[in-house]
This record gives structure tokens, sequence and C-alpha cells, in this order.
């Protein structure tokens, strides 16, 4: 079909006649009506008119998936987009019970993808006792309220560490101890793990710990697992350093079974530096 274009409106109007004079949307005149055009080409024929002055006008392309989900908010389609939602929740919940938290976690918590080992890192000089350290994800300032003996104990606490997500969590807590306070790498440890029990709900630790050396202070990097929130085993990294009054501690975890996580951790901890 060929159509003629209203030089007033821009309406399309369909050539099905040589007798089409007025626009059928604004009703005025065509400038180029089939009478008009022959007044120049007195032998020539209608077809050859719709061939030389007719547009053929473009079907729009449409998005499938965008016009279904454009009709699934319709007032009248918004029960069937409630009943998905429900039915998902509850065979999510159905999958925890027949298959276990570990199925669920699984889902929830990623592995690390393979990019960050290739991405540009970020290298940043954080703290009070500046401590210099890479990461494949940007460390935010996440300080939490000292309690009980901890506030009694510590004059100086700072924590970073990322957002969610990324299936890597790295955490760098330091803290300044008041001058009559012992402040060992065994009693760091110990503190370290009760952190883990308590806000990561970790049991069944499993893990062991070597000496280390960082910037040339004494240090203690265990390396092992844990049962988190009884779903999921997450293998982690523990780096402890102390320095008279001063405690640096940088936490990691990651799926047991990720490899990409474990490289990732591994090249993190070569890059601690203490300035």
């Amino acid at each position: 079909m060929k159509y003629l274009h209203c030089d007033s409106c821009g309406h399309p109007n369909p050539l099905k006649s040589e007798y089409l004079i007025f626009c059928d949307a604004c009703g005025k005149k065509l400038l180029q009506s089939f009478t008009e055009w022959r007044k120049l080409r007195p032998m020539a024929s209608f077809q050859e008119y719709t061939q030389e002055v007719g547009i053929s006008l473009k079907e729009k392309k449409t998005n499938g998936l965008l016009t279904w989900l454009k009709s699934q908010t319709q007032p009248a389609n918004r029960g069937k987009v409630i009943l998905f939602f429900s039915l998902f929740v509850v065979l999510l919940a159905v999958t925890g019970t027949l298959f276990g938290k570990r199925a669920v976690f699984t889902f929830i918590y990623p592995k690390v993808p393979a990019s960050s080992l290739y991405s540009n890192w970020h290298t940043a000089t954080i703290g009070r006792q500046a401590l210099e350290i890479s990461t494949p994800v940007k460390l935010w300032v996440h300080d939490q309220p000292l309690e009980g003996e901890e506030a009694k104990v510590i004059e100086y606490a700072k924590t970073y560490s990322n957002e969610d997500g990324g299936g890597i969590r790295i955490a760098v807590n330091m803290y300044s101890y008041i001058s009559n306070v012992a402040n060992t790498l065994e009693e760091a440890v110990t503190d370290s793990h009760n952190t883990m029990q308590l806000k990561e709900t970790a049991t069944e630790i499993d893990c062991k710990s070597v000496p280390v050396l960082i910037s040339g202070m004494q240090g203690i990097l265990e390396e092992g697992n844990y049962l988190y929130k009884g779903g999921i085993r997450l293998a982690f990294c523990n780096l402890v350093m102390i320095k008279g009054s001063n405690r640096w501690q940088i936490q990691i975890s990651y799926r047991d079974d990720d490899q990409n996580g474990r490289q990732v951790a591994q090249r993190i901890l070569k890059s601690v530096k203490i300035k």
C-alpha cells in the first residue's frame, strides 16, 4: 500500500483512488494530489503516480519482552503478577526445606568472577596507623560503635570493608589500645574468632596458623573454613599484626569451593604493607 503524505498535518493518506484530494485527518487540500500531479503529466497513469509520489510506511519493530511486560502490568493482569511472585517465594521456601540451606546459600552467595583477577585493582593507604592494601573492590569506612569492655580499653578503632556482593568480603580493622592493656598476637587471634562467631554466626571453624613478617612486624596468618549460618562453608584468611599498642586485622572470606576467590585473597594479602 502506498500513501500520500499531508504537508499540513503529516497524516499518511492511503492512495486507494485517483480522486483523493483532501486529507482524511485535517481536511485540507493535498498539494500533490493525482489531479494536480497529472497537469504536468497528462499521459501518466494512476499507477505511475502512486509509484512516483506515494510513500511506504515502515512497520515499527516492537520489543516482544517489553510488550509482554507492559501487558502484564495492566490492571487486568496484576493478579497474575502477584500470583507469580507468590509462587516464586513459595518455591524458594520449598527448595530450602527439601534441599537444605546450602542450596539456598549457593544461589544467593555467588563465586568471585574471573574478571576480578584481571581488572584494575584499588590501592589505598587507610587508617591512622597507615596500612596499604590493594583490592579488586573499593573499601569504604564501616565503623561500628564499641561496646562493653572494648569501649574501655580501645582508644581508637577504624573499620574498612567492601559492599555486599561480588562473592568476597574484605574487612580491615585497626585498633589502638590504652597503654596499660596487654596487646598480644594470641589475644588478637582469640578476639577475631570471637568476632566471627558473634557477627558471622560462624561454627565449626577449622584453620591452620603460621607466623608471618609484614613490613618488619610479627604477625599470624590463619587460613581455613567455617560453616556460615549453618548453611554453607566459607573459606577465610585472617591476618593479624601488632606493634606496641596498635593492632591490625585483615579478614577475607569467600565460598570454600571458589578457586578464583582463593587467588584473589592471596593477592590481597601479598599487597599488605604497614607504613
